[in-house]
């Protein structure tokens, strides 16, 4: 049975400053999650910008249909390792993280940056299978998600006992705001971006903060795999960013204290799915739902090559990391 087609709507200027985009990548399929259709991704010809996104793209009414085999609803993961490639990867992954010198900023992502922020109550946009604030209930957090994804929120609930706010971020109730909102990768997924930013601003107490991360298309591996490259993820991301667009954004919702960053840390899934440009023309190499003891191996020599480039390039990181103030 064929996938009923998404409907989509023309997006042929840039979100961030108004300008015609350049078609980067035409024909682009969903090779991850099988969402029907080809996809265009263009990028802002502007020095000063440079933000990527997608055109056509899905009508908010359409968007779903592109998420209906997405992991939130396989919360064993849509893709499964071989019994020799978790063995692979349960010898490898201890030994790359000391030997890469990634112990400590993998502490700091795994807690998205907020290990030396003092606890209070805290919001996570987006909050998928809950295991991100499951462990910040741990660290001592007060905690919440939100979600537009019945399954997901429920998931969370009955295995966490933690409490989702099931609709969109708008409709959430500020009577109480927040101490912290954090995100990771959703500010790639939603039509208007900016309005999502300036909600999370009224959301929060005066003094809070807010932590995102997100793709980052200035990275090594977008670099290194271009259309084959994991973070582009078409259709599901319709704005993709750099640091520079990252902070335009923030700064635009009202944030102050902005800062950007990159981290490679993610580096290894990045090179466990990204695809080179002659796999993406063997459909040999497809997603077959399956990781193999090659793809584990794939993604820890990236992970070795990505984190060399990172000492040599700050800016190479597989993902922007946000954290911002709401000043007033």
């Amino acid at each position: 049975m064929q996938p009923e087609p998404i409907a989509t709507e023309s997006n042929p200027v840039c979100y961030l400053c108004g300008q015609p985009g350049e078609v980067l990548y035409p024909r682009l399929t969903d090779r991850l999650f099988g969402a029907p259709g080809e996809w265009v991704l263009k990028r802002c010809p502007s020095p000063s910008c440079g933000l990527v996104w997608l055109d056509p793209r899905p009508t908010i009414a359409d968007i779903g249909k592109a998420y209906k085999t997405y992991y939130t609803h396989d919360h064993a993961g849509h893709r499964q390792l071989t019994r020799m490639a978790r063995i692979v990867r349960g010898l490898l992954h201890p030994l790359s993280v000391i030997l890469l010198g990634l112990r400590q900023e993998r502490r700091r992502y795994k807690r998205i940056y907020l290990d030396k922020t003092l606890p209070g109550r805290l919001l996570e946009v987006g909050c998928g299978n809950g295991k991100r604030l499951a462990r910040m209930q741990k660290s001592g957090w007060l905690v919440a998600g939100q979600e537009v994804d019945p399954l997901a929120a429920d998931h969370v609930r009955q295995k966490y006992g933690i409490a989702v706010h099931l609709g969109p971020l708008e409709t959430i109730d500020a009577a109480e705001p927040y101490d912290a909102i954090i995100m990771s990768h959703v500010i790639e997924h939603v039509h208007d971006p900016l309005a999502m930013l300036q909600t999370c601003h009224r959301l929060l107490k005066k003094d809070g903060v807010i932590v995102l991360l997100t793709p980052n298309t200035a990275s090594y591996g977008h670099r290194t795999f271009t259309a084959g490259w994991r973070g582009l993820e078409p259709p599901r991301h319709l704005h993709l960013f750099n640091r520079v667009t990252l902070s335009q954004l923030a700064e635009k919702a009202g944030f102050g204290g902005v800062q950007t960053w990159t981290t490679p840390v993610g580096a290894y899934g990045i090179g466990q799915s990204s695809r080179s440009a002659a796999e993406l023309t063997d459909t040999a190499q497809l997603d077959t739902g399956r990781i193999t003891v090659r793809d584990v191996l794939r993604g820890f020599r990236f992970q070795v090559a990505a984190s060399v480039r990172y000492l040599l390039d700050k800016n190479s990181g597989e993902e922007c990391v946000l954290i911002a103030k709401k000043i007033s």
